[in-house]
């Protein structure tokens, strides 16, 4: 007998593309108990999800399977999150901290000196925040000891929010009366200070009821509520002094009033220079809200109704919501922003598939698809699709990969599409009489080896590519570079040559890079293929890999945390901006270090875990150095553009490259990858 009951309901949203996407019901995970579900967490390969109850008690499932693992009684907890070794991290309010692995196994415990209010982990798994009245504690998991303190001039009140950026190089605490502070956590300097509010009426005030943070870091969240007079004033002049900003939820309106109005917002905020972005009118005040991976997927409750809301930020309103038997109490996107979790009042937890594309007006009969992308290749050139369009109006015109398909005008179409070697992205677009457009997307995968027959017509891509290349070589304070400039430029002339849209930095600052790496994420969203290249002195310290400016003065360990790039803020950036496509992240950047990083740091760059969908390549193994070549280009670049212009798989290209250079520098330096694909590719 199954343990789990299939919900009847889903609920419709957009994404980061503007396309429709909806939550489809999933599963309802066995009960762990009656009470209320505090906290929610998904692991960061999305196979297990974590919750904590009002009890203190904490239960571990397997997502796929919807069983029950374990559970065991941590107390209240202040924090629950996974990092991405697999390990789950659980503060609970009296200062404990505890690490399981994925089966709560315990295997690290250690108290706070006092309790704090707020709890957050960095981007890298590294470091904890500790939020008290009047300091911040930065605790090291790696060396189990107190890194650094922030002590505060005057107390916050009502802190509702402590978090870091992408790069974990600014933390902010953001405060219910709108005050929000944000802190370079390495020195300790207080970088600015913004008064949230939203002051669209004379005399108003704002308040704040929770914030987040999408879990790719370059923006903040908050649900704010706006008290006023009413328009026309009070009828009792004397009710003005006596009024109190309460936490109603009623607004709008209009003439004289015996209580303030509210209005309720949802409002978005740029982390990077605190502007604000986009505002969003909501009936109810938002009392919970999360965001998802990337900047699309919102969804927040309200205590007053018994609904989830999903927001879309492209769209800037409400998408639709769904009714909740009990009180929502906990929600949350896995990091793949596939799956979404709510908790109740009554310690059940429901899961969603988040669909993209419409919902299922569009539905492919041929070939027969499923949900992964993994499926098995086919060997067809010229794929045949057939499929049916339900409850709509009448379909004007059908179009697959922008050729016309044959449409029957009752729901019915047929057609036929040129594959390439590799993952294929098949569109279907529906335009009905008013000429509004349905979208689908599917894919399909072509192995030349596959095919019984030949192809002798060569079909150019059509698929958007985009590639940041970062050459560094005149460093201010270190020893310059020989070739990096050339193997930028040389891997740029590679990449244009292969259909890509590249942007070059040369000689990068930190400013610079940090800059190129957001507007880089700003072009990938929806794109086949992204690539992010970068020659230059990198290193390793305390497992976090980084990337090393031009400008950077460093002495230690804690300048290179401070002034240079971590890798982990560029794998975020693409991974959770280009969901859909294939993500490449190549480094030849593991040269000689000249930085003394003490104790804490090695000489070349750590094994990285590659995100479903991504390939990372290292110009030699863990912990060594890669030659800076003596001819024009670096021995890996100078392999690596080479291979790129045969026609073979991915895979192909970066084997015969480490072959080469391993034969070239008679074993000496060994590049590596680390690659979890979602089909077979081909870039020619």
């Amino acid at each position: 007998m199954r343990t789990f009951q299939i919900l009847l309901f889903a609920i419709i949203a957009i994404n980061a593309s503007g396309q429709n996407s909806f939550l489809s019901a999933y599963k309802n995970l066995p009960k762990a108990s009656t009470a209320k579900i505090e906290q929610i967490a998904f692991s960061t390969d999305n196979k297990f999800l974590a919750a904590v109850d009002h009890s203190g008690k904490l239960a571990i499932w397997e997502i796929e399977s919807g069983k029950l693992l374990k559970q065991i009684t941590i107390g209240k907890s202040l924090l629950l999150t996974f990092r991405e070794t697999g390990d789950l991290i659980v503060v609970n309010t009296s200062g404990e901290v505890k690490i399981y692995e994925s089966n709560l196994e315990e295997k690290t415990n250690f108290k706070f000196s006092s309790s704090p209010s707020h709890i957050s982990l960095d981007p890298t798994g590294q470091s904890l925040l500790a939020l008290y009245k009047e300091s911040i504690e930065i605790f090291d998991l790696k060396a189990m000891m107190l890194q650094t303190k922030i002590n505060f001039t005057t107390p916050i009140k009502n802190p509702i929010f402590i978090g870091f950026d992408r790069f974990g190089q600014q933390l902010s605490v953001i405060a219910k009366l709108g005050q929000v502070l944000t802190w370079n956590p390495t020195n300790q300097r207080l970088i600015r200070e913004l008064k949230l509010q939203s002051g669209e009426f004379a005399g108003s005030r704002s308040v704040l009821y929770d914030a987040s943070s999408n879990y790719g870091g370059d923006r903040f969240i908050v649900s704010m509520q706006e008290a006023f007079i009413p328009k026309g004033g009070f009828q009792n002049s004397n009710q003005v002094n006596n009024t109190q900003f309460s936490t109603g939820n009623q607004f709008g309106g209009g003439g004289a009033g015996t209580q303030l109005e509210r209005k309720n917002l949802i409002v978005y905020y740029d982390w990077a220079s605190g502007q604000e972005l986009k505002r969003i009118p909501i009936r109810y005040r938002a009392d919970r809200i999360v965001a998802g991976a990337g900047s699309s997927n919102i969804a927040y409750f309200s205590n007053d109704a018994l609904s989830v809301f999903l927001v879309s930020y492209d769209r800037g309103e409400i998408m639709s919501s769904i009714k909740i038997t009990d009180d929502p109490t906990a929600i949350g996107f896995s990091t793949n922003n596939e799956l979404f979790a709510v908790g109740t009042s009554k310690g059940a937890i429901s899961l969603y598939y988040v669909e993209r594309n419409t919902p299922a007006e569009i539905k492919i009969q041929l070939p027969a698809v499923d949900r992964s992308y993994a499926s098995e290749p086919t060997g067809e050139q010229n794929l045949k699709i057939k499929g049916l369009i339900e409850g709509t109006e009448r379909i004007s015109k059908i179009s697959i990969n922008g050729a016309q398909a044959e449409n029957d005008f009752q729901g019915g179409f047929e057609g036929e599409v040129p594959l390439e070697a590799g993952k294929n992205r098949v569109r279907i677009v529906a335009e009905t009489s008013e000429q509004k457009q349905l979208v689908k997307d599917f894919y399909v995968t072509m192995d030349p080896a596959k095919s019984a027959v030949k192809n002798t017509t060569k079909h150019t891509s059509s698929g958007k590519r985009v590639a940041l290349i970062i050459g560094n070589a005149n460093y201010q304070y270190s020893n310059k570079l020989n070739n990096t400039l050339n193997d930028a430029k040389t891997m740029e002339q590679t990449l244009k040559e292969l259909g890509f849209q590249v942007t070059l930095v040369s000689d990068g600052s930190y400013e610079k890079m940090k800059n190129a790496v957001y507007a880089f994420g700003d072009q990938i969203s929806d794109v086949d293929i992204s690539l992010f290249y970068y020659a230059g002195h990198g290193l390793e310290v305390d497992g976090t890999n980084y990337l090393i400016p031009v400008d950077a003065d460093i002495q230690s360990a804690l300048d290179i945390k401070q002034k240079a790039l971590p890798l982990t803020g560029i794998l975020r950036t693409m991974e959770f901006t280009n969901e859909e496509g294939l993500n490449m992240i190549i480094l030849d950047a593991c040269r000689n270090n000249p930085f003394p990083t003490g104790k804490r740091g090695g000489s070349g760059l750590a094994k990285v875990n590659a995100p479903s969908g991504t390939l990372i390549a290292y110009a030699t193994d863990p912990g060594s150095t890669a030659s800076d070549g003596t001819g024009a280009n670096g021995l890996y670049t100078g392999v690596l553009t080479q291979q790129l212009k045969v026609s073979q798989r991915i895979e192909d290209i970066f084997m015969n490259t480490r072959n080469k250079v391993e034969e070239l520098s008679k074993g000496s330096q060994r590049p590596w990858e680390e690659l979890r694909l979602k089909g077979v590719f081909y870039l020619k």
